[in-house]
């Protein structure tokens, strides 16, 4: 029985490190809010804002019936163009896995903004960043075969015979992206599309020991706002993310309901293709936007899970401290 015992942790330890090693080498972090996390999302939306200045604050904690769930926390700030230009900054930080694996972005950011139309509320952004991905885990916490006693099970103290070349990395990272938005707030329909690639240098994945370099991730976003009546705007929306052999298509809708000048509702919900369903309930008050999230897990992986997927929270704050250029309606994806 403690062999069989023994073996059972051992296949159980072994696929969740493959299955780790296998997310950390081929993906980035995401949210389910990606709307509220702009600057990560694309880098041309770095500026565009109905207000002076933004801030936003991101976290989220996946799969919690698992002994090492997946946190992961954002933080963000940009300034509205006085002219044409733009500047941010965005840091991400998620720490996952029985190998205490921390992956770390810190970026810089601006964008360049072109206006047209009779008025200048039709927008096209171009954006750029650049700084740094840290990658680190502790492979002191790994186990290995060779490393379990029949008898008496794991034993610590056994050499497990396994080196790795680095259990860190530091590496250069660029991104770029480009936005398309009309701002018109006197239209009833309002379209914003944007697309963005991300590692556009291709840094060396020094955790494997050879020549592998991680993989752009590719973005397209887009969506529109409805105005449905004086109380109720319907904005659907849309992501396709692709990164190595992972993609990410999701779909769905939120409406936001006016309930006076300084408060709105905001409540709807998206779906993740073959991950997971996502429920979303928010509120604006004057210039602070709160949201809340939790993703259902769909896949065949809710075994595991037991279906729970990911608690989400967001904070945005948009000063007003005077007008830059004309008002305008500002995509909240």
């Amino acid at each position: 029985m403690k062999i069989l015992s023994a073996l059972k942790i051992y296949v159980a330890v072994l696929g969740l490190l493959l299955c780790t090693a296998k997310s950390f080498a081929q993906t980035d972090p995401h949210f389910s809010q990606y709307y509220a996390n702009p600057l990560y999302l694309n880098p041309a939306l770095t500026g565009v804002i109905d207000g002076d200045y933004r801030a936003t604050v991101n976290f989220k904690q996946q799969w919690s019936a698992l002994n090492s769930s997946f946190l992961t926390g954002g933080a963000s700030f940009d300034l509205a163009p006085k002219k044409n230009f733009a500047f941010g900054a965005t840091i991400l930080n998620q720490r996952a896995g029985e190998l205490d694996f921390n992956y770390l972005s810190a970026l810089v950011s601006g964008s360049y903004r072109l206006r047209f139309g009779a008025e200048g509320l039709q927008m096209v952004s171009f954006g750029l960043q650049a700084g740094i991905i840290n990658r680190s885990f502790d492979f002191s916490q790994a186990r290995f075969g060779n490393q379990f006693n029949p008898v008496t099970g794991y034993d610590g103290g056994m050499m497990s015979g396994e080196t790795l070349s680095s259990q860190s990395s530091l590496v250069p990272d660029v991104n770029a992206g480009i936005m398309f938005f009309d701002g018109n707030p006197n239209k009833s329909v309002n379209v914003f599309l944007g697309a963005s690639a991300a590692h556009l240098t291709r840094p060396m994945d020094r955790f494997s020991g050879t020549n592998s370099r991680i993989p752009v991730r590719f973005t397209a976003h887009g969506g529109a706002r409805i105005k449905a009546s004086e109380l109720l705007d319907i904005v659907p929306n849309a992501l396709f993310m692709y990164q190595g052999n992972t993609n990410e298509v999701s779909l769905g809708a939120y409406a936001q309901l006016n309930v006076n000048s300084s408060a709105n509702i905001l409540f709807g919900g998206n779906y993740r293709n073959k991950d997971a369903a996502i429920a979303f309930v928010g509120l604006q008050l004057k210039n602070m936007v709160f949201g809340l999230s939790y993703d259902v897990n769909t896949s065949t992986f809710n075994r595991a899970s037991n279906s729970n997927g990911g608690l989400e929270l967001s904070v945005s704050l948009i000063g007003r401290n005077g007008i830059i250029g004309p008002n305008f309606f500002c995509p909240r994806l």
